[in-house]
């Protein structure tokens, strides 16, 4: 597996799915900052404090979806960040506690991707 740096994603194969390049590849690190998913609002407030429950770092970015609507932040989505140390954990948190909302399974997935 691969580290795509300019994306923040892991990859399986040699070229980035994401911005179709292989240029910024590498082995992963321990601290590389890495696309753990993206998800609306509603969502972002039940994943966020579930990760600091199990004190998983993270950072989270919004998206920037609603700066057209006026800026409400209920109309964004926001991408969570963990650490390639701890990224198994925090998809195997997310995985079992929403096995059931496909959301946030494909969102996991497509971020795998």
């Amino acid at each position: 597996m691969l580290y795509c740096k300019r994306c923040n994603r892991l990859v399986e194969g040699e070229i980035c799915p994401k911005c179709k390049k292989s240029r910024h590849l590498r082995a992963p690190e321990v601290g590389d900052p890495v696309l753990l998913c993206t998800v609306r609002y509603a969502l972002s407030a039940m994943i966020e404090p579930l990760l600091e429950e199990e004190k998983i770092p993270y950072s989270k970015a919004a998206l920037g979806g609603s700066a057209f609507l006026g800026g409400s932040t209920i109309l964004e989505n926001y991408a969570f960040y963990v650490p390639y140390g701890a990224y198994a954990g925090a998809l195997e948190l997310l995985t079992g506690i929403f096995a059931d909302d496909e959301e946030v399974r494909l969102a996991l997935r497509e971020a795998a991707d």
